[in-house]
C-alpha cells in the first residue's frame, strides 16, 4: 500500500508575544487535513488570576460548522468554562446557529447559557453581517466589508439591555495590507484607540508591534512579538530568492 506524502503535510501556526508589563501570550494552531483545526492559546500574566489557557477545535463541513472550546479546564474536578457552537446554512446567503456556555466555578456550582446567532453573506462575499442574541438581554451585531484588495473595514455593536444594567459600546476597525506588512487600527466609544503593525521579513517569519491608549483612564501600553509559521511551499512559491530574502517589487 502506498500513501501520498501530502496526507501528512499538516499546517502549523505558532505565535508568541510579550509586552512591557511582562505579560506573555502564546498561540499554537494545528491543522488536521482540510476540515479540522486544533488551537491552543495561553497567557501568562504578572497579575494574580489573569493567567489562562484555552483549548479549541474547529470542524468545517460542506454546509455547517462545529466549534468546541475549553477555558482553564480542570481535568480533576471538571471546573472551567466550556463552549460549544453549531452553525447551519439555511440558504446560499443566510446561516443560523446557536452557542452554549457552561461555566463551572467548582464541582457543585454550574451555570448554562445559550445564545442564538444569524449570519448573512453577500453574494459576491464582499460584506458580511452577523447578529447574536442572548435571552438575558445582550445583543451583539457586527458588519465587515472589503473595500479593495488591500483595505478592509468593520464595525461592532454591543448592547446590554438587562433589568439592572443598560449600556452600549460601538467599535470601528480597519486593516490595510502592504506588500510585506499589515496595519490594523481600532477605535471604540469607550475612548480606547489601538493599533497593530505586522512586518514580515519572510513569508514564515514576522515581527509585531502593538499599542493601546485609553483616553478616559489616561493609560497606555505597548507590546512586541514574533510570529513563526511552517510552510510546505518552495522558496520561489513563497516569493523568496535562493538566499532567502524577499523578491524585489515588480
Amino acid at each position: 500500500m502506498t500513501r501520498s506524502v501530502d496526507t501528512y503535510c499538516w499546517q502549523v501556526f505558532m505565535q508568541g508575544g510579550v509586552d512591557d508589563g511582562g505579560n506573555v501570550t502564546l498561540r499554537y494552531n494545528q491543522g488536521w487535513g482540510g476540515n479540522h483545526v486544533t488551537k491552543v492559546q495561553s497567557q501568562i500574566s504578572t497579575q494574580p488570576g489573569h493567567s489562562m489557557v484555552q483549548l479549541e477545535h474547529d470542524y468545517q463541513g460542506a454546509d455547517h460548522s462545529v466549534n468546541v472550546k475549553a477555558v482553564n479546564p480542570g481535568p480533576l474536578d471538571g471546573t472551567g468554562i466550556f463552549v460549544g457552537s453549531y452553525l447551519q446554512s439555511v440558504t446560499k446567503n443566510l446561516a443560523l446557529g446557536f452557542e452554549s456556555f457552561l461555566q463551572r466555578q467548582d464541582p457543585v456550582q454550574s451555570e448554562l447559557n445559550t445564545q442564538y446567532m444569524a449570519k448573512y453573506t453577500s453574494t459576491d462575499k464582499n460584506w458580511i453581517a452577523t447578529a447574536q442574541l442572548q435571552p438575558s438581554g445582550i445583543l451583539s451585531a457586527t458588519y465587515w466589508q472589503k473595500l479593495s484588495e488591500k483595505v478592509d473595514v468593520a464595525a461592532d455593536l454591543q448592547v446590554l439591555a438587562m433589568p439592572d444594567r443598560r449600556d452600549a459600546v460601538a467599535t470601528l476597525g480597519a486593516k490595510y495590507d502592504l506588500r510585506f506588512s499589515t496595519f490594523r487600527a481600532q477605535l471604540d466609544s469607550s475612548g480606547k484607540v489601538s493599533a497593530l503593525l505586522e512586518q514580515r521579513f519572510a513569508p514564515t517569519f514576522a515581527f509585531l508591534v502593538s499599542g493601546e491608549i485609553d483616553h478616559f483612564k489616561n493609560a497606555a501600553k505597548v507590546g512586541v512579538g514574533v510570529m513563526i509559521e511552517s510552510s510546505t511551499l518552495t522558496p520561489e512559491e513563497m516569493g523568496l530568492t535562493p538566499e532567502g530574502m524577499p523578491l524585489p517589487p515588480q
